[in-house]
């Protein structure tokens, strides 16, 4: 199997950290660029999006949650998602620091946008506070009460390095300090280390 990424996707990141933690070791990795439109790309993903799965078989799997689920599925050691149907709030964390991702990417688009004197301050300014609403609600939901690496974890180490990454300016760990300590704690983990985004 082949998992396509860029270095820069917190999507793709996630993904491939769940492989180091889960130790899927038959999987190989692939960089590319979703913008070029690469006729392999488009041919397993036909949304033009990363991370995409190929697998042995020669059929695809794409979007990250998707793909995560499916990784989990085959390790015969660890489980990083809660079994289907069951901890409900253990999903629902799962979807808030997604959901977190998204507006994330969302306003990394509104800053490329820009610089095309297309850029909305509304919808920068909503992005941007559902992000911080968002940090509040996972500082006293309990994700982060333990280090060990489960999918939310994962995905929350993932969503605060892209902040520091790409929206250094929101200062987000002003406003959670509980959550920049925690992230402190992990973020140089080596599991962490090679895939930070640059």
């Amino acid at each position: 199997m082949t998992l396509l990424y860029s270095q820069a996707s917190p999507y793709a990141r996630m993904v491939r950290v769940m492989v180091e933690v889960l130790e899927l070791t038959a999987i190989q990795t692939e960089m590319v660029n979703p913008f070029d439109n690469s006729q392999r790309l488009l041919e397993a993903n036909p949304l033009g999006k990363i991370p995409c799965l190929l697998l042995s078989d020669g059929s695809s799997l794409f979007d990250s949650e998707v793909i995560a689920r499916y990784l989990d599925s085959l390790s015969p050691h660890a489980s990083l998602f809660p079994e289907p149907g069951h901890d409900w709030q253990r999903q629902c964390q799962f979807s808030l620091v997604k959901g977190l991702l998204d507006a994330a990417v969302a306003l990394r688009q509104e800053q490329m946008r820009a610089a095309e004197g297309l850029s909305s301050d509304f919808w920068r300014g909503r992005y941007e506070q559902s992000l911080l609403r968002g940090l509040r609600e996972i500082e006293s939901s309990g994700i982060i009460a333990s280090n060990s690496l489960n999918a939310e974890r994962i995905a929350l180490v993932c969503l605060l390095d892209y902040l520091d990454f790409r929206h250094s300016n929101l200062a987000w760990y002003k406003v959670v300090p509980a959550v920049a300590k925690w992230h402190q704690g992990l973020m140089d983990s080596a599991v962490f280390l090679s895939s930070r985004p640059s």
